[in-house]
């Protein structure tokens, strides 16, 4: 369910910072996104049992990540923080739509 969640907050936010649009709702997306979108990405793929260690791991690794890419955009003279933001939204799709599918899976057999 939280990466079906972060699959369209990830979604939305590269939407909107393609076409340009700014304001509270693109803030909000991207604090959300950044907080933990790109730990989830990694994280949620470990399968933990514990939400408070998944959760933990999510905000520190989706911070570290996100210093981490900034810090070598400013060493190489190519800090555009959208750019980094889009990439961002790229680089953690393919994550998010893979675990989505394990929730379809559970969701269908439910049925």
């Amino acid at each position: 369910m939280i990466s079906v969640t972060l699959l369209c907050v990830d979604g939305l936010l590269f939407v909107l910072t393609l076409s340009h649009v700014l304001g509270p709702w693109r803030f909000v997306l991207g604090l959300v996104f950044a907080l933990t979108t790109p730990g989830w990405s990694l994280v949620g793929l470990v399968h933990l049992r514990s939400s408070a260690l998944e959760t933990g791991l999510s905000i520190a690794s989706s911070l570290a990540l996100i210093v981490l890419c900034a810090q070598v955009m400013m060493t190489m003279g190519l800090w555009h923080p959208v750019a980094l933001e889009e990439a961002l939204c790229v680089a953690c799709a393919p994550s998010l739509i893979w675990q989505s599918r394990d929730f379809q899976r559970v969701t269908n057999r439910r049925r």
